[in-house]
Protein backbone atom coordinates (compact mmCIF):
# COMPACT_ATOMS: atom_id res chain seq x y z
CA UNK A 1 0.00 0.00 0.00
CA UNK A 2 1.35 3.18 -1.35
CA UNK A 3 1.77 6.42 1.13
CA UNK A 4 -1.04 8.25 -0.88
CA UNK A 5 -3.37 5.52 -0.49
CA UNK A 6 -2.63 5.21 3.42
CA UNK A 7 -3.06 8.93 3.97
CA UNK A 8 -6.45 8.83 2.78
CA UNK A 9 -7.44 6.15 4.68
CA UNK A 10 -6.17 7.70 7.75
CA UNK A 11 -7.58 10.58 6.92
CA UNK A 12 -11.18 8.89 6.69
CA UNK A 13 -10.82 7.26 9.77
CA UNK A 14 -10.19 10.72 11.64
CA UNK A 15 -12.70 12.01 9.78
CA UNK A 16 -15.12 8.81 10.94
CA UNK A 17 -14.00 9.60 14.21
CA UNK A 18 -14.92 12.99 14.28
CA UNK A 19 -18.45 13.24 13.07
CA UNK A 20 -19.10 10.14 15.61
CA UNK A 21 -17.81 12.37 18.41
CA UNK A 22 -19.94 15.14 17.24
CA UNK A 23 -22.74 12.39 17.12
CA UNK A 24 -22.34 11.26 20.67
CA UNK A 25 -21.30 14.63 22.60
CA UNK A 26 -25.36 14.95 23.04
CA UNK A 27 -25.60 11.59 24.28
CA UNK A 28 -22.84 12.01 26.62
CA UNK A 29 -24.04 15.42 28.10
CA UNK A 30 -27.14 13.92 28.70
CA UNK A 31 -25.99 10.88 30.40
CA UNK A 32 -23.43 12.71 32.27
CA UNK A 33 -26.66 15.14 33.41
CA UNK A 34 -29.26 12.88 34.03
CA UNK A 35 -26.82 9.70 34.99
CA UNK A 36 -23.87 10.72 36.81
CA UNK A 37 -25.09 14.31 39.14
CA UNK A 38 -27.86 13.04 40.43
CA UNK A 39 -26.20 9.90 41.85
CA UNK A 40 -23.30 12.47 42.83
CA UNK A 41 -25.69 14.78 44.60
CA UNK A 42 -27.10 11.56 46.14
CA UNK A 43 -24.06 10.60 47.35
CA UNK A 44 -23.49 13.87 49.08
CA UNK A 45 -26.83 13.52 50.73
CA UNK A 46 -26.24 10.17 51.79
CA UNK A 47 -22.99 11.04 53.00
CA UNK A 48 -24.08 13.92 55.65
CA UNK A 49 -26.97 11.83 56.11
CA UNK A 50 -24.42 8.44 57.82
CA UNK A 51 -22.34 10.84 59.64
CA UNK A 52 -25.47 12.30 61.68
CA UNK A 53 -27.23 9.40 61.34
CA UNK A 54 -30.86 11.21 60.80
CA UNK A 55 -33.58 9.39 58.68
CA UNK A 56 -35.68 12.18 58.19
CA UNK A 57 -35.83 14.65 55.00
CA UNK A 58 -35.65 18.09 55.40
CA UNK A 59 -39.28 19.91 55.00
CA UNK A 60 -41.45 22.59 56.30
CA UNK A 61 -45.03 23.38 58.01
CA UNK A 62 -47.04 25.34 55.59
CA UNK A 63 -50.90 26.13 57.16
CA UNK A 64 -50.57 23.85 59.88
CA UNK A 65 -49.07 20.66 58.16
CA UNK A 66 -46.39 18.91 59.94
CA UNK A 67 -42.92 18.19 58.03
CA UNK A 68 -41.80 14.34 57.50
CA UNK A 69 -39.97 14.38 60.56
CA UNK A 70 -42.85 12.34 62.11
CA UNK A 71 -46.31 10.51 61.10
CA UNK A 72 -47.97 12.89 63.66
CA UNK A 73 -49.71 15.79 61.11
CA UNK A 74 -51.65 19.34 61.75
CA UNK A 75 -54.76 19.22 61.02
CA UNK A 76 -55.91 21.33 58.26
CA UNK A 77 -58.60 23.11 60.35
CA UNK A 78 -58.23 26.17 62.36
CA UNK A 79 -58.77 25.45 65.56
CA UNK A 80 -59.05 26.99 69.09
CA UNK A 81 -56.12 28.94 70.93
CA UNK A 82 -54.65 27.50 73.98
CA UNK A 83 -55.81 27.95 77.55
CA UNK A 84 -52.72 29.44 78.63
CA UNK A 85 -52.95 27.72 81.84
CA UNK A 86 -49.14 26.61 81.69
CA UNK A 87 -46.78 28.51 82.98
CA UNK A 88 -44.85 31.06 80.94
CA UNK A 89 -41.30 32.50 80.63
CA UNK A 90 -41.52 35.83 80.69
CA UNK A 91 -38.20 36.38 79.45
CA UNK A 92 -38.41 34.48 76.54
CA UNK A 93 -39.62 36.77 73.09
CA UNK A 94 -42.88 35.63 71.18
CA UNK A 95 -43.05 34.78 67.64
CA UNK A 96 -43.61 38.32 65.87
CA UNK A 97 -45.80 38.25 62.78
CA UNK A 98 -44.52 36.96 59.64
CA UNK A 99 -42.51 34.39 61.63
CA UNK A 100 -42.59 30.70 62.24
CA UNK A 101 -41.47 28.17 65.17
CA UNK A 102 -38.78 25.65 64.13
CA UNK A 103 -39.88 22.35 65.95
CA UNK A 104 -36.94 20.17 67.18
CA UNK A 105 -39.17 17.62 69.32
CA UNK A 106 -41.56 17.14 72.14
CA UNK A 107 -40.63 16.38 75.48
CA UNK A 108 -42.45 14.52 78.12
CA UNK A 109 -42.77 17.16 80.88
CA UNK A 110 -44.50 20.19 81.73
CA UNK A 111 -42.41 23.24 82.16
CA UNK A 112 -41.69 26.60 80.44
CA UNK A 113 -37.47 27.05 80.47
CA UNK A 114 -35.10 28.59 78.14
CA UNK A 115 -32.26 26.27 76.92
CA UNK A 116 -30.20 29.44 75.85
CA UNK A 117 -28.66 30.21 72.83
CA UNK A 118 -27.96 26.84 71.31
CA UNK A 119 -29.79 26.52 68.34
CA UNK A 120 -29.34 26.76 64.69
CA UNK A 121 -27.53 29.72 63.98
CA UNK A 122 -27.30 30.71 67.89
CA UNK A 123 -31.34 30.79 68.06
CA UNK A 124 -32.18 31.11 71.76
CA UNK A 125 -34.24 27.32 72.18
CA UNK A 126 -37.23 27.41 74.48
CA UNK A 127 -39.99 24.82 75.74
CA UNK A 128 -43.50 25.57 75.45
CA UNK A 129 -45.90 23.04 77.50
CA UNK A 130 -48.85 22.09 76.90
CA UNK A 131 -51.06 19.57 78.49
CA UNK A 132 -48.49 17.78 80.15
CA UNK A 133 -46.35 17.88 76.77
CA UNK A 134 -43.30 20.35 76.35
CA UNK A 135 -42.52 21.04 72.61
CA UNK A 136 -38.53 22.50 71.94
CA UNK A 137 -38.59 25.49 69.82
CA UNK A 138 -36.80 28.37 68.53
CA UNK A 139 -38.05 31.36 66.67
CA UNK A 140 -37.62 31.19 62.67
CA UNK A 141 -38.52 32.64 59.52
CA UNK A 142 -41.34 30.91 57.96
CA UNK A 143 -38.86 29.93 54.75
CA UNK A 144 -36.91 26.61 55.59
CA UNK A 145 -33.27 26.45 56.20
CA UNK A 146 -31.54 26.17 52.54
CA UNK A 147 -27.85 26.17 51.59
CA UNK A 148 -26.05 25.24 48.60
CA UNK A 149 -22.75 24.69 51.06
CA UNK A 150 -22.38 21.32 52.01
CA UNK A 151 -20.99 22.54 55.23
CA UNK A 152 -23.29 24.49 56.09
CA UNK A 153 -26.53 22.06 56.06
CA UNK A 154 -24.20 19.48 57.64
CA UNK A 155 -23.86 22.20 60.56
CA UNK A 156 -27.03 22.97 60.59
CA UNK A 157 -28.19 19.43 61.51
CA UNK A 158 -25.50 18.49 64.02
CA UNK A 159 -26.63 21.44 65.81
CA UNK A 160 -30.32 20.19 65.27
CA UNK A 161 -29.16 16.43 66.87
CA UNK A 162 -27.22 18.51 69.63
CA UNK A 163 -30.41 20.39 70.92
CA UNK A 164 -32.50 17.11 70.86
CA UNK A 165 -29.65 15.41 72.97
CA UNK A 166 -29.69 18.09 75.80
CA UNK A 167 -33.15 17.79 75.74
CA UNK A 168 -33.21 14.21 75.76
CA UNK A 169 -30.30 14.35 79.05
CA UNK A 170 -32.43 17.57 80.77
CA UNK A 171 -36.07 15.89 80.44
CA UNK A 172 -36.13 12.39 79.45
CA UNK A 173 -37.96 11.12 76.90
CA UNK A 174 -37.84 13.33 74.55
CA UNK A 175 -40.20 12.60 70.82
CA UNK A 176 -37.76 13.87 68.19
CA UNK A 177 -38.64 15.74 64.27
CA UNK A 178 -36.95 15.78 61.57
CA UNK A 179 -34.36 18.95 60.44
CA UNK A 180 -36.54 21.71 59.37
CA UNK A 181 -39.63 21.13 60.83
CA UNK A 182 -41.29 24.57 60.80
CA UNK A 183 -44.89 25.65 63.01
CA UNK A 184 -46.34 28.59 60.41
CA UNK A 185 -49.19 30.22 61.75
CA UNK A 186 -52.57 29.76 60.10
CA UNK A 187 -55.44 32.65 59.14
CA UNK A 188 -56.03 34.18 62.96
CA UNK A 189 -53.85 32.26 64.72
CA UNK A 190 -49.96 32.19 66.11
CA UNK A 191 -47.40 30.07 65.00
CA UNK A 192 -47.58 28.99 68.99
CA UNK A 193 -51.23 28.95 68.93
CA UNK A 194 -51.28 26.52 66.14
CA UNK A 195 -48.64 24.17 67.65
CA UNK A 196 -50.79 23.68 70.61
CA UNK A 197 -54.35 23.30 69.08
CA UNK A 198 -51.93 20.65 67.04
CA UNK A 199 -50.60 18.92 70.65
CA UNK A 200 -53.88 18.84 71.69
CA UNK A 201 -55.36 17.34 68.37
CA UNK A 202 -52.49 14.33 68.42
CA UNK A 203 -52.23 14.02 72.66
CA UNK A 204 -53.40 10.60 72.69
CA UNK A 205 -50.84 9.61 69.31
CA UNK A 206 -47.86 11.37 70.89
CA UNK A 207 -48.19 9.98 74.37
CA UNK A 208 -48.38 6.57 72.73
CA UNK A 209 -45.46 7.29 70.93
CA UNK A 210 -43.40 8.62 74.17
CA UNK A 211 -44.72 5.26 75.81
CA UNK A 212 -43.36 3.29 72.97
CA UNK A 213 -39.61 5.05 73.07
CA UNK A 214 -39.17 5.93 76.91
CA UNK A 215 -36.13 4.33 78.19
CA UNK A 216 -34.91 3.40 74.75
CA UNK A 217 -32.29 4.34 72.47
CA UNK A 218 -31.68 4.13 68.56
CA UNK A 219 -28.88 2.07 67.49
CA UNK A 220 -27.41 1.65 63.71
CA UNK A 221 -26.48 -2.02 63.12
CA UNK A 222 -24.47 -2.81 60.04
CA UNK A 223 -23.06 -6.55 59.29
CA UNK A 224 -20.86 -7.40 56.68
CA UNK A 225 -19.24 -9.85 54.70
CA UNK A 226 -16.60 -11.15 52.80
CA UNK A 227 -17.07 -12.91 49.67
CA UNK A 228 -13.47 -14.33 49.01
CA UNK A 229 -13.78 -16.20 52.49
CA UNK A 230 -16.99 -17.83 51.47
CA UNK A 231 -16.40 -18.49 47.61
CA UNK A 232 -13.67 -20.40 48.91
CA UNK A 233 -15.75 -21.96 51.59
CA UNK A 234 -17.69 -23.24 49.38
CA UNK A 235 -15.87 -24.54 46.84
CA UNK A 236 -14.73 -26.44 49.49
CA UNK A 237 -18.01 -27.86 50.92
CA UNK A 238 -20.17 -27.72 47.67
CA UNK A 239 -20.68 -31.47 45.75
CA UNK A 240 -22.39 -29.25 42.59
CA UNK A 241 -18.91 -27.08 42.58
CA UNK A 242 -16.42 -29.27 43.24
CA UNK A 243 -18.16 -31.72 39.99
CA UNK A 244 -18.19 -28.22 37.86
CA UNK A 245 -14.43 -28.09 38.42
CA UNK A 246 -13.75 -31.19 37.72
CA UNK A 247 -15.40 -31.02 34.89
CA UNK A 248 -13.81 -27.95 33.32
CA UNK A 249 -10.06 -29.60 33.60
CA UNK A 250 -11.74 -32.55 31.81
CA UNK A 251 -12.67 -30.30 28.35
CA UNK A 252 -11.19 -28.44 25.70
CA UNK A 253 -10.66 -24.74 26.32
CA UNK A 254 -13.72 -23.40 24.60
CA UNK A 255 -16.26 -25.76 26.36
CA UNK A 256 -14.26 -25.16 29.92
CA UNK A 257 -15.18 -21.37 29.12
CA UNK A 258 -18.91 -22.01 29.52
CA UNK A 259 -18.35 -24.21 32.26
CA UNK A 260 -16.54 -21.73 33.97
CA UNK A 261 -19.63 -19.49 33.69
CA UNK A 262 -21.96 -22.90 35.16
CA UNK A 263 -18.90 -22.64 38.05
CA UNK A 264 -19.90 -18.81 38.53
CA UNK A 265 -23.47 -19.30 38.72
CA UNK A 266 -23.55 -22.25 41.21
CA UNK A 267 -21.19 -20.11 43.85
CA UNK A 268 -23.23 -17.20 43.19
CA UNK A 269 -26.41 -19.00 44.06
CA UNK A 270 -24.99 -21.10 46.86
CA UNK A 271 -23.65 -17.77 48.74
CA UNK A 272 -27.12 -15.64 48.42
CA UNK A 273 -28.24 -18.91 49.66
CA UNK A 274 -25.91 -19.74 52.74
CA UNK A 275 -26.11 -15.21 53.04
CA UNK A 276 -30.23 -16.13 53.32
CA UNK A 277 -29.21 -18.30 56.26
CA UNK A 278 -26.75 -15.84 57.90
CA UNK A 279 -29.45 -13.03 58.10
CA UNK A 280 -31.78 -14.84 59.25
CA UNK A 281 -29.67 -16.24 61.90
CA UNK A 282 -28.29 -13.08 62.78
CA UNK A 283 -32.14 -10.95 62.63
CA UNK A 284 -33.23 -13.99 65.61
CA UNK A 285 -30.43 -13.29 67.32
CA UNK A 286 -30.55 -9.41 67.25
CA UNK A 287 -34.14 -9.19 67.67
CA UNK A 288 -33.88 -11.62 70.72
CA UNK A 289 -32.10 -8.37 72.79
CA UNK A 290 -33.98 -5.13 70.99
CA UNK A 291 -37.61 -3.71 72.09
CA UNK A 292 -37.91 -3.39 68.47
CA UNK A 293 -36.56 -3.61 64.45
CA UNK A 294 -36.49 -2.22 61.11
CA UNK A 295 -34.59 -3.55 58.14
CA UNK A 296 -32.60 -0.45 56.22
CA UNK A 297 -31.79 -0.85 52.76
CA UNK A 298 -28.41 -2.22 52.16
CA UNK A 299 -25.59 -0.03 50.77
CA UNK A 300 -22.67 -0.31 48.24
CA UNK A 301 -19.26 -0.52 50.73
CA UNK A 302 -15.87 0.61 48.58
CA UNK A 303 -13.73 -1.92 49.99
CA UNK A 304 -14.07 -5.50 49.74
CA UNK A 305 -16.85 -6.34 52.54
CA UNK A 306 -19.93 -6.53 51.03
CA UNK A 307 -22.92 -5.56 53.28
CA UNK A 308 -25.41 -7.95 54.02
CA UNK A 309 -27.63 -6.35 56.45
CA UNK A 310 -28.52 -2.59 57.52
CA UNK A 311 -30.73 -2.32 60.67
CA UNK A 312 -32.20 0.06 62.51
CA UNK A 313 -32.84 -0.95 66.37
CA UNK A 314 -34.64 0.25 69.85
CA UNK A 315 -33.02 -0.96 72.81
CA UNK A 316 -32.84 -0.34 76.16
CA UNK A 317 -30.39 -2.84 77.41
CA UNK A 318 -26.88 -1.61 75.11
CA UNK A 319 -24.62 -4.23 77.14
CA UNK A 320 -26.82 -7.22 76.09
CA UNK A 321 -27.04 -6.20 73.04
CA UNK A 322 -23.36 -5.63 72.54
CA UNK A 323 -22.87 -9.27 73.32
CA UNK A 324 -24.48 -10.20 70.17
CA UNK A 325 -23.07 -7.90 68.36
CA UNK A 326 -19.44 -9.38 69.59
CA UNK A 327 -20.79 -12.98 69.14
CA UNK A 328 -21.76 -12.26 65.30
CA UNK A 329 -18.67 -10.36 64.46
CA UNK A 330 -16.48 -13.52 66.00
CA UNK A 331 -18.16 -15.27 62.84
CA UNK A 332 -15.29 -15.70 60.10
CA UNK A 333 -15.10 -13.69 57.08
CA UNK A 334 -17.94 -11.31 59.33
CA UNK A 335 -17.73 -8.21 60.40
CA UNK A 336 -20.23 -5.42 62.46
CA UNK A 337 -20.07 -2.07 62.34
CA UNK A 338 -22.91 -0.86 65.90
CA UNK A 339 -23.73 2.93 65.54
CA UNK A 340 -24.75 4.83 68.24
CA UNK A 341 -27.34 5.53 70.90
CA UNK A 342 -29.22 8.10 68.27
CA UNK A 343 -32.79 9.78 69.07
CA UNK A 344 -35.50 7.15 67.94
CA UNK A 345 -36.18 9.33 64.42
CA UNK A 346 -36.86 5.37 62.93
CA UNK A 347 -39.71 4.65 65.49
CA UNK A 348 -41.78 7.24 65.90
Amino acid sequence: MNDELREAIAGIVREEIRSVGEEMASVISEVVRSELMPALRAAIREAIARELKLYASASSVESGDISKGSDLSLPNGVGRSATGSEPEAAEIARPADGTGLYLYGLADASTATSLGRIGIEGCEVYTIPHEGISAIVHICPLEPYKSDDDETVKRWVKTHQQVLDLAADRFGTVLPFGFDTIIAPKDTLTAEEVLKRWISDELDDIRRKMDGIRGKREYGIQIFYDPAVFSERIEKESEEVRRIKEEIASKPPGIAYMYRQKLETAVRRKMDELMGAYFKDFYDMISGKVDDIKVEKVKKTDGEMVMMMNLSVLASDEKALGQVLDEIDGEPGISVRFTGPWQPYSFV
